[in-house]
């Protein structure tokens, strides 16, 4: 129950209220799930109490709840620029090469400053990760709706979770009898065998092509 309702005051939080940063998004999400689920677990101690009077009150738990929940948003920020880090170092030592204009309706929905060329779609849950030249969003939607918003912009599907555009495709490397897309980035996106042919078919350039017998 806590964990579906922090998920929902999360979605709520960042995809309507559009609120991404540690302030306000963390503190909100904590009074969301505070009071929520302070009722529900007075209501469940109540009824599981043989003597009501040992029972903490429903403001010591929302408190409990709302410190807890603010721990954990905390944790999550705390870890989310480690990724961003090694992203921009990976961009700034493999520059990228100068692609379409940014997808009209899939980069209108990022946050202003990520609004640049795109490089690659990827399914995390039931996000997609939108990688642009200015960083990485995350947007609540199918992959498939993704792609269809990314008009303009000439790329191709590799994988189930993956899209890439082309113009930011550096080469294609074999290993171990499978396919993987290096991107100029420095991201390596792994081609599926039904997707392979259409890979194949744009001729790259094989990047450390290794084949294992």
């Amino acid at each position: 129950m806590g964990i579906l309702i922090g998920a929902a005051g999360r979605v709520s939080v960042r995809e309507y209220l559009g609120y991404r940063q540690f302030w306000p998004e963390a503190p909100l999400i904590a009074l969301l799930a505070a009071l929520l689920l302070s009722p529900l677990f007075w209501i469940m101690l109540r009824a599981l109490s043989d003597d009501g009077h040992t029972m903490p009150s429903i403001i010591e738990l929302g408190l409990y709840t709302f410190l807890i929940s603010l721990v954990i948003s905390t944790f999550r920020h705390l870890l989310a620029p480690a990724a961003v880090t090694q992203a921009l170092a990976a961009r700034q030592s493999v520059p990228v090469a100068e692609a379409a204009e940014p997808a009209g309706r899939l980069c209108a929905r990022l946050e202003p400053e990520l609004r640049a060329p795109l490089i690659r779609l990827q399914v995390r849950d039931h996000y997609v990760d939108v990688v642009t030249e200015a960083g990485t969003g995350s947007l609540l939607m199918r992959l498939a709706d993704a792609i269809a918003e990314t008009e303009g912009v000439p790329g191709l599907r590799v994988h189930r979770s993956h899209w890439v555009a082309r113009a930011a495709i550096a080469g294609l490397r074999r290993d171990k009898g499978k396919y993987v897309v290096q991107m100029r980035d420095g991201a390596e996106v792994p081609v599926s065998r039904s997707y392979a042919p259409a890979v194949l078919a744009l001729e790259l350039p094989e990047i450390g092509a290794q084949e294992t017998r």
